[in-house]
């Protein structure tokens, strides 16, 4: 099996190689990760300028470090970098948790993303912060044993999979495994605003956002605040289908 990684976090984190480690047994491994972090890079991609790209030694393999966004990371090297397309598209693992409406943002779930994109089979892993240090060979181990079932369940070309492992502060910690949908509950964010010396007003985001908490909606967000990892499949496909029949019979003669 042909496996591409990347991520969001650089190809210098430690999330990265701890992934590698724990797939580095089910075939062909490649690296192809943005140089620097691009945390809520989102899906965009580098239009107007040339990406250098560089080989660099990391934790027993050598990976390719882009400068660009992640979904820049996984177009240029299936389009350009690698001798054959992968099989299968591995992003992670996040520092940080991408659920509910923090999926639009994500750098992580983009590159996974680019390749469901493109007909491949995808999975982003991503981990809740719990104020202590993150151990990524237990939360990869984790990881892996999340993908031998994606595996095995036969995931299709276009197949966009998103996994979140919970903070792992309790010997209870995972609870279990929870397949959920992805929540659209407001975010809790709060902005703090200054004023520069010339009059300049600027705000800055708070580091303190996440996802609100909706307690009557069983989903990836809430699942993983009670300690269960999260597995929820995305689809590229935005169309809000059942709204179609109903836009069609709008009047929209004189227009154009």
């Amino acid at each position: 099996m042909r496996i591409l990684l990347s991520n969001d976090d650089g190809i210098m984190a430690p999330g990265l190689a701890a992934l590698h480690a724990a797939v580095r047994d089910m075939g062909e491994i490649t690296v192809v990760a943005p140089n620097t972090p691009q945390s809520a890079a989102a899906h965009g991609i580098t239009l107007r300028r040339a990406m250098a790209v560089r080989p660099v030694e990391l934790e027993g393999f050598t990976g390719l470090s882009v400068d660009g966004r992640p979904a820049d990371c996984v177009r240029l090297a299936i389009r350009q970098l690698l001798g054959a397309a992968p099989d299968l598209v591995l992003s992670g693992i996040n520092a940080g948790a991408n659920v509910g409406i923090n999926v639009f943002y994500s750098g992580t779930v983009a590159a996974a993303a680019e390749a469901a994109m493109m007909g491949i089979p995808a999975a982003a892993f991503s981990a809740s912060l719990s104020g202590q240090r993150l151990d990524f060979a237990h939360i990869a181990r984790l990881c892996r044993r999340v993908l031998d079932r994606l595996v095995s369940s036969s995931l299709a070309g276009g197949d966009l999979i998103n996994v979140n492992i919970p903070a792992l502060d309790r010997p209870d910690r995972p609870c279990g495994i929870r397949v959920v949908k992805q929540s659209v509950s407001e975010m809790e964010d709060v902005y703090h605003r200054e004023v520069a010396d010339d009059g300049t007003e600027t705000w800055r985001l708070s580091d303190k956002y996440r996802p609100g908490l909706n307690h009557h909606d069983d989903s990836d967000v809430m699942c993983l605040y009670e300690g269960y990892v999260t597995v929820t499949p995305l689809r590229m496909d935005m169309t809000r289908h059942q709204q179609i029949a109903k836009l069609a019979q709008v009047n929209w003669e004189g227009i154009g």
